[in-house]
């Protein structure tokens, strides 16, 4: 093991293996990401990474996708004066067949902030056609500008994928590797090692996602193994009950919702049912790993067997009843 460094509390290294690691930690960021999702279904095929997502194209959600990422501030500074300017988009009135938002300026850390309309923004389906009218002037900022931005995003969000659906697919795929998120805030996973070997394949992952990029952002990842010793062990712990507990609510909250509302779909009930039983190895292989019984949340997972019983019971009944 060489150049050990301290990451708030977990200490990691740059090299280990099986024997001496307990996993890695991996951290990565998303930024503004547009991907073709021809690249990306390709991408993730090359890498047997598991894709998810359909070339299904809602221009609703492409028009407000790209109007809601017209985000701008301003300072101006002139002799005697300094304003601050925030330019973005919001709803107005539209129809079932236009699409509408406006586009605005609010002067900000004013007693009462001001608002001014600098231009309408649209997209008409009967003759699928996106424009924008009402352009105002202004002294401090060119709204055409904004407008032809927003009309580049919409044509890119009609063929790409954005950070929400790569997402989803970075967050499968670490649920594959048994990850525990060991931060509130950000993506930051713990892998355990029987795992690690697949963290370069993430890596790789995320740096051909940056140079496919359709925005100008760049994204980041990095890992590093964390070393097998009593603090490192303890702290993994830590962290295990904090997500896990997260997840048994959910699966709890989801389970309990099919049962008393008398879901007649066997199929969803069978995934909730395999959802349940993924968590209980996981457990037992955290346990395998960091030494020790994880029993801190026996009585949910006892809660959890109940329901995952009931749900297969009644999976089971309305399947032999279709069949019959």
């Amino acid at each position: 093991m060489t150049n050990v460094t301290n990451f708030q509390d977990i200490i990691g290294a740059a090299n280990g293996d099986k024997t001496s690691v307990l996993g890695k930690f991996l951290y990565f960021s998303l930024a503004n990401i547009l991907v073709e999702k021809e690249a990306l279904a390709q991408l993730c095929e090359e890498l047997n990474i598991p894709y998810s997502g359909s070339k299904r194209i809602s221009v609703s959600d492409a028009f407000r996708s790209a109007t809601g990422d017209i985000k701008d501030r301003i300072t101006v500074k002139n002799p005697g004066e300094h304003h601050i300017y925030a330019v973005y988009c919001r709803d107005n009135a539209h129809t079932e067949d236009v699409y509408s938002r406006e586009l605005v300026k609010e002067t900000l850390n004013q007693r009462t902030n001001q608002y001014e309309k600098l231009a309408n923004i649209f997209y008409d389906r009967r003759d699928n056609r996106f424009g924008y009218d009402n352009i105002g002037f202004d002294a401090d900022i060119d709204p055409l500008n904004y407008c032809r931005r927003a009309e580049e995003l919409f044509e890119l969000y009609q063929t790409c994928a954005n950070r929400r659906q790569i997402e989803t697919i970075c967050l499968s795929y670490l649920r594959m590797l048994e990850a525990t998120k060991v931060s509130t805030t950000g993506h930051l996973y713990f892998i355990p090692r029987q795992h690690m070997d697949k963290v370069d394949t993430f890596e790789t992952f995320i740096e051909q996602l940056s140079a496919k990029n359709q925005n100008d952002n760049t994204l980041s990842v990095n890992s590093f193994y964390i070393i097998d010793d009593a603090k490192q062990r303890d702290k993994m712990t830590e962290e295990f009950y904090s997500a896990v507990k997260k997840e048994i609510a959910l699966y709890q909250e989801k389970a309990d919702y099919l049962i008393q509302s008398g879901s007649r779909s066997p199929a969803i009930m069978e995934r909730w049912v395999n959802k349940i039983a993924t968590l209980e190895q996981k457990k037992q292989h955290y346990e395998e790993i960091l030494r020790r019984e994880l029993d801190g949340l026996d009585d949910e997972f006892e809660t959890l067997r109940l329901l995952s019983q009931e749900l297969s019971v009644r999976a089971n009944g309305l399947r032999f009843r279709k069949a019959a």
